[in-house]
């Protein structure tokens, strides 16, 4: 990796850009829990695990060179800046897209302000679109990734909490009809299956396959928040049989429910009271050996999952969502991508058979949708006459949070008075191609 992208790259001032190799894991786990700690005096070890997990070479798609360094040749070539990529698969509705992650983002204080994320992100999006990764995403504090072309949209976290206080939520049963054990690597294709039921009603998922899912349930490690957890629901009989499965770990003072998936020809709500026992129990045990005392469960999927239908009124009020920052550097070639979802929910609506040339204006670019009788024959691109001259406008990268489904048009209408459709017909076709619907990505850490 030594000569690819640029790299090594003299910075000047004895700093030098570089991939990292195996050699920089201890030096750069260590680096990632100084910086990214909050509190020196209990750093959060964790990250060193997370980041010797992404460095010593199993993990599916990213290795030691798949991060960035910035050393210091004045210094002992000591590590003053560093991010990774992390390569995976997502779906829009069952179109798979891939997606370039970048994370662990650091920098020394003392070297902030020079510029070095932005070179290791140029660095680390050159390699993601040479793997045919047609979007980036990250998730992060607040703003920064703006500069770098990433816009917050798409869902990150929001749920529903369970609080066992709570009146009619602490009821007891006789008999149990299912019972729970950890899952195993053998269980992957059993809980493929039931992941899907997890993903039902979200636009946009991370694809699985075996690599992935033998990754997540045998090799992080656990002290990671990366490390997966995922157990099986089965029913209470001689010959058990698989009816869900649930993938949590203890944050604070609840049980984190992550996934939750159930078998299509099974009651939702049936499982989830069966874990607001099963969890009741655990806490029991904890108050017994720790007396730390949960105060119930937080079903952390987003802002829509089908559990919060089948627990209804015993849930609290939501946990509004965080977001993802996305970056989608050619929208016409995503757009292409996505074809056959845009053309299906044409084909769903009142619009069915559409034909047609929608000219999208996003002020600093512009391209068109051509559709003919419902099919997207191209995305082309078209010259402005003027500053309004299109069907569609919106600025910077709030074109984004529509096509991942965060916001409708009305609601970014709201916020930004430049977002909008131009003409009644421009606005039915809109709210067509782009409704508002819920995510609830598990990404690959």
């Amino acid at each position: 990796m030594s000569d690819q992208f640029g790299l090594p790259r003299d910075l000047g001032d004895g700093l030098v850009l570089r991939w990292a190799t195996p050699a920089d894991t201890e030096a750069l786990a260590a680096f990632n829990v100084n910086i990214h700690s909050d509190n020196p005096e209990s750093p959060e070890t964790w990250l060193a695990r997370w980041t010797e997990d992404l460095m010593r070479g199993d993990h599916p798609t990213t290795s030691a060179s798949d991060f960035t360094v910035v050393v210091d040749e004045n210094a002992d070539g000591k590590i003053v800046s560093t991010l990774n990529l992390i390569s995976q698969t997502w779906l829009y509705e069952d179109i798979p897209f891939g997606v370039g992650r970048p994370e662990l983002v650091a920098t020394d204080p003392a070297y902030r302000r020079r510029g070095l994320v932005r070179k290791q992100m140029t660095a680390v999006h050159t390699k993601s679109a040479t793997r045919g990764e047609l979007v980036q995403a990250i998730t992060g504090i607040p703003w920064y990734y703006r500069l770098f072309g990433y816009g917050m949209s798409l869902d990150l976290g929001g749920g529903r909490d369970f609080l066992w206080d709570r009146p009619g939520n602490d009821t007891k049963v006789e008999t149990e009809a299912y019972q729970i054990r950890p899952a195993t690597e053998a269980d992957w294709p059993i809980l493929q299956t039931l992941y899907e039921a997890h993903n039902r009603g979200a636009l946009i998922s991370r694809q699985r396959n075996e690599a992935t899912w033998r990754y997540e349930l045998t090799i992080p490690h656990p002290t990671s928040v990366y490390a997966r957890h995922f157990y099986l629901v089965e029913t209470a009989e001689s010959t058990p049989q698989p009816v869900a499965y649930v993938e949590y770990k203890q944050f604070g003072n609840t049980y984190h429910v992550r996934e939750l998936g159930v078998r299509p020809d099974h009651s939702w709500r049936a499982v989830g009271l069966f874990l607001t026992r099963y969890f009741k129990k655990l806490a029991d045990v904890l108050y017994e050996k720790e007396e730390k005392r949960l105060r119930g469960i937080t079903f952390g999927l987003g802002i829509a999952h089908p559990v919060y239908e089948a627990l209804g009124r015993q849930l609290e009020q939501q946990r509004l969502p965080y977001a993802w920052y996305i970056r989608v550097p050619d929208l016409p070639a995503f757009l292409r991508h996505i074809a056959p979802v845009l053309e299906n929910r044409l084909a769903q609506s009142v619009l069915a058979g559409h034909s047609g040339t929608c000219r999208i204006n996003l002020y600093q670019q512009q391209f068109t949708l051509v559709f003919e009788q419902g099919k997207l024959q191209e995305v082309g691109s078209y010259e402005p006459t003027s500053v309004e001259d299109g069907d569609l406008h919106f600025p910077d990268t709030t074109f984004l949070s529509l096509l991942f489904g965060r916001n409708s048009w009305e609601e970014l209408n709201a916020v930004h008075a430049d977002c909008y459709p131009r003409t009644p017909e421009a606005a039915v076709l809109c709210s067509i191609l782009f409704p508002k619907k819920p995510s609830w990505v598990v990404g690959l850490g």
